[in-house]
């Protein structure tokens, strides 16, 4: 072979060696990133770790691994516990959480059942488990900016010293992200499809839910502030819109929406305007819920009925209307009291 032959020859092999050296480099760079970025998120998971064991959480799991390699970080946590200070511990069966090593503020959550919880102090415990459970989280600058969270199957047991119940879902849902046309305000969504009382036979229907609720100036609540902080930078009143408050029962359909806010005592004050669709079977199937020598059914009904010379036509189902007011929790339609919304913090905290 002469030397003008073997030159060509030569030279392929040496662009070989460079491309197998520049593969090499590359790879090992790579790899090294991602050990370097996983000894930064585990030392993140640490922190995190004992800054709540500092506030009185302690959280443990039996097996806390991160793997991933070589596009995504996945933190993996087996038997996950928490207790805090006052006796009160929650428990998961196992929890995941992935996000691409491109793209780290987008984390994709994924539970698995069971879940406990247990609250001494009110006698509180309840026991969940799901067939798939994710949640989608996307994370801005500083702050939560979307949350989706979906649940497939859900069946739930809570009891406490003086009541019980035990309900499932088909499916149930939860949406949360900053409002599009609205720089301060948080939109939440939440829908139930399916669900079954089973601790409730006398209510054999099954029944589908979706409410909508926009807080204008919510969003700090997005950045970790809690409830309590938000109002009292309200000056005692953070509002609360009711976008919309749906509950289908059979062919019965319970429609709410108003304005709302969040007092300083944690109560909720505001005026909703509830529309009522085939309010006789809606009536009729919570009959049984009421206990035979209250008057309270009949009150009720009293009021429902006198309203029904109003009645019109939504969507080819006779429905009434009729004005509710929330005063500091109490519920009042007219002048017939119908409970109490249980308030959201108590005024010391």
């Amino acid at each position: 072979m002469s030397e003008n032959q073997t030159k060509p020859a030569k030279s392929s092999r040496r662009r070989y060696i460079v491309l197998l050296c520049i593969i090499f480099l590359v790879i090992a760079g790579w790899s090294g990133a991602w050990m370097f970025g996983r000894s930064i998120l585990s030392d993140q998971l640490d922190q995190q770790l004992q800054a709540m064991a500092r506030g009185g959480v302690d959280v443990s799991c039996a097996d806390l691994s991160i793997g991933g390699y070589p596009f995504r970080y996945e933190v993996y946590c087996r038997d996950l516990v928490s207790r805090d200070q006052t006796g009160a511990a929650g428990s998961l069966g196992a929890l995941n959480a992935v996000a691409l090593i491109y793209n780290p503020r987008h984390i994709i959550f994924e539970a698995h059942a069971p879940a406990s919880v247990a609250e001494p102090l009110s006698g509180l415990l309840g026991e969940m488990k799901w067939e798939t459970a994710r949640a989608s989280v996307k994370f801005s600058d500083a702050a939560l900016g979307a949350l989706d969270a979906v649940l497939q199957k859900p069946e739930a047991a809570v009891e406490n010293s003086v009541s019980s119940g035990l309900f499932s879902a088909d499916k149930a849902e939860l949406h949360l992200r900053k409002t599009p046309d609205q720089a301060d305000a948080v939109d939440g969504f939440v829908s139930v499809d399916a669900l079954q009382l089973k601790s409730l036979p006398e209510i054999g229907e099954t029944i589908d839910l979706r409410g909508h609720l926009q807080v204008p100036g919510g969003a700090a609540l997005l950045a970790g502030a809690d409830l309590v902080s938000l109002v009292r930078m309200n000056d005692g009143r953070l509002p609360v819109k009711l976008v919309l408050m749906e509950t289908v029962i059979g062919d019965s359909r319970l429609g709410a929406s108003g304005d709302l806010v969040i007092n300083g005592n944690g109560t909720l004050s505001g005026n909703v305007a509830v529309t009522i669709g085939n309010a006789d079977g809606l009536l009729q199937m919570l009959k049984p819920l009421f206990p035979p020598q209250d008057n309270s059914f009949s009150l009720v009904e009293s009021v429902v009925q006198s309203l029904k010379a109003a009645e019109t036509d939504v969507e080819g189902v006779p429905s009434i209307s009729l004005p509710m007011v929330i005063d500091e929790g109490i519920v009042r339609v007219g002048f017939l009291t119908l409970g109490r919304v249980p308030p959201f913090f108590s005024a010391g905290t």
